[in-house]
């Protein structure tokens, strides 16, 4: 069995994924405030294809995001709050259901934990990529 992670493989890749995940662990909130100017580029470009209802939204969001960076967050956590509940009440996804309930209040009251393990994510992913190139495993 061969390991490897989507999207991040060969030296350069893994480099950037590694300085990614330490930029990410040391200031946490600089991916909130990526997501909200990447929002607000997107309803720029909505707008500029032809699309003003769908990139007014999304420049309003970014906005919003950029203003409130934890917000983004919080809906994360009130999605997984919601998909738990989809899970137990939905379907035989009981453990599921309550796991996923779990990390979604555990998101709520600790926001800046999603970043962290997106952080870790990309500083695993990466260091396992040079690992690859070079032939370490």
């Amino acid at each position: 069995m061969h390991f490897t992670l989507p999207a991040i493989n060969g030296l350069i890749l893994g480099i950037i994924a590694v300085a990614a995940g330490l930029i990410i662990l040391i200031f946490p909130h600089i991916l909130n405030y990526i997501v909200g100017i990447l929002m607000i580029a997107a309803g720029a470009v909505s707008i500029a294809g032809g699309a003003w209802i769908p990139g007014l939204i999304s420049a309003i969001l970014g906005i919003i995001v950029l203003i409130f960076p934890h917000i983004i967050n919080y809906l994360a956590g009130l999605y997984l709050i919601l998909l738990g509940l989809w899970f137990i009440f939905g379907g035989p996804a009981l453990i599921l259901g309550l796991v996923t309930i779990g990390i979604g209040v555990m998101v709520m009251f600790f926001p800046d934990i999603l970043n962290y393990i997106y952080g870790g994510y990309l500083l695993v992913a990466g260091l396992i990529a040079i690992g690859h190139y070079y032939g370490w495993f």
